[in-house]
């Protein structure tokens, strides 16, 4: 297969963007670093002010490395989605998963009202709740489909046990 000159433009475009997004990344925020001062910190260097160095390598730097590979892992697993039920347009609303993180979290904030407030962080940090919420519920609603997945061997109802679930 021959790749046309536009297709191979645009991925040296794209590779080209992506170091030049995260130094952007890396060199924005509340307090302005200049974007020389971030290269010399990036390569091994001293800052002209220490808290610059803390700035790049303890607070924006695994702020942009999660960035990439949330959204690497996002793009890998929406298309083994789309792979799976051959249709570009599967997503995570499909199989239910999106609505059983939906319904995790509204249980969570039913169930605090419901006890008192607080009585639910007495097992979850506070900061934590909403997420461990979410991720009990989609893994719930993902297991109960593959429970369902091991009996039924047609994409098809199990595109529509997905939907029925959701």
């Amino acid at each position: 297969m021959q790749r046309s000159f536009w297709h191979i433009l645009k991925k040296g475009l794209f590779f080209a963007a992506l170091p030049v997004g995260v130094l952007l990344a890396l060199n924005t925020g509340s307090v302005s670093i200049p974007l020389l001062q971030v290269l010399k910190i990036l390569w091994g260097g001293t800052a002209a002010e220490s808290s610059w160095q803390f700035i790049v390598l303890d607070f924006r730097l695994p702020k942009v490395i999660t960035a990439l590979l949330a959204g690497a892992g996002l793009s890998v697993s929406g298309l083994q989605m789309q792979t799976l039920f051959r249709n570009p347009l599967a997503g995570p609303f499909v199989l239910g998963i999106s609505s059983g993180a939906s319904l995790g979290v509204a249980l969570l904030v039913m169930g605090g009202t419901l006890l008192g407030g607080q009585a639910v962080y007495q097992w979850v940090p506070v900061g934590w709740g909403i997420t461990v919420a979410a991720f009990a519920g989609a893994l719930l609603v993902l297991l109960l489909v593959l429970a369902t997945a091991v009996r039924v061997k047609d994409l098809v109802s199990l595109l529509i046990i997905g939907l029925m679930a959701g």
